[in-house]
């Protein structure tokens, strides 16, 4: 449901909020270019300001814009770019892996889901 490239961001902004602690990106196996795009985004979109300018490709050189309940998962997705992959159920390991989350983003999957079967070729 949630792309790979938003579950990027949303681990290195976790990270961020954190205190800069790699806790929850090091698991990710971004290549440079990718990590660099990501946090480039998510400060053009003023989620995260670059505080030490000599690492900017590590979390604890930047802090959050916002307070961490300000933050939407709309704001990571305009940041990003990225949308919500609704052409399949949501799985358990999403619902294990983002918890009360999961719950909204399940019947929003579900919704699209319904809606989508609605409309068929000719109304296209």
């Amino acid at each position: 449901m949630i792309t790979p490239m938003t579950q990027a961001a949303i681990a290195l902004l976790n990270d961020i909020y954190s205190g800069g602690e790699d806790y929850r990106s090091r698991d990710l196996t971004l290549p440079d270019g990718v990590r660099r795009d990501l946090l480039e985004k998510l400060t053009a979109k003023k989620l995260i300001r670059l505080t030490d300018k000599e690492h900017p490709m590590s979390v604890s050189s930047y802090e959050p814009v916002k307070k961490i309940g300000e933050t939407s998962l709309l704001d990571i997705l305009e940041a990003t770019g990225e949308h919500l992959n609704c052409n399949q159920p949501t799985s358990e390991e999403f619902y294990m892996r983002y918890g009360k989350a999961a719950q909204k983003l399940g019947v929003v999957n579900h919704m699209t889901r319904l809606y989508l079967e609605e409309i068929k070729l000719p109304d296209l």
